[in-house]
């Protein structure tokens, strides 16, 4: 069944775009510490402005060109799983198996269940009690990846 991995392809890219995501974001609040500061104006003294601080502006680099190669390393996971999400697809749609055609129909194509019932010799009862033995089979696998069970 070429649907359930899909499914785990596209669950894998999912992950991999999240943490694209959280690696963006943190790049981005080290962005925000090299920014200038709004003047404050207290009794005595005036604070705000460039960060002069020679030591912390080290560590910011530091910390940027790890989050870089970080970036870089999790792009290229990204495309990589795109690219055999894309090869997965392409072998789906070329199957031949009708759970196969009826996941692509109604999960890739977003069709209703009564225009692929229209499409292949079922009746809508039965496309939804396929998409439920479809939707089961999928989680079932998730289940046991995640307990380490195969």
């Amino acid at each position: 069944m070429l649907y359930i991995e899909h499914n785990e392809y596209r669950n894998k890219l999912s992950e991999a775009q999240k943490k694209y995501d959280e690696i963006l974001a943190e790049k981005e609040k080290l962005f925000a510490m090299t920014q200038p500061k709004a003047m404050m104006y207290d009794k005595d003294k005036i604070s705000g402005g460039r960060n002069t601080d020679s030591f912390t502006a080290y560590l910011i680099a530091k910390e940027k060109k790890r989050l870089d190669e970080r970036l870089e390393e999790i792009k290229s996971i990204v495309n990589d799983r795109t690219h055999l999400l894309n090869l997965k697809e392409q072998e789906l749609r070329a199957s031949k198996n009708w759970y196969d055609k009826i996941y692509v129909d109604y999960h890739l194509e977003q069709w209703s269940v009564a225009e692929i019932a229209r499409k292949i010799p079922y009746c809508q009862s039965r496309i939804f009690e396929m998409l439920n033995e479809i939707n089961l089979a999928c989680n079932l696998r998730k289940r046991r990846k995640n307990s380490g069970v195969n």
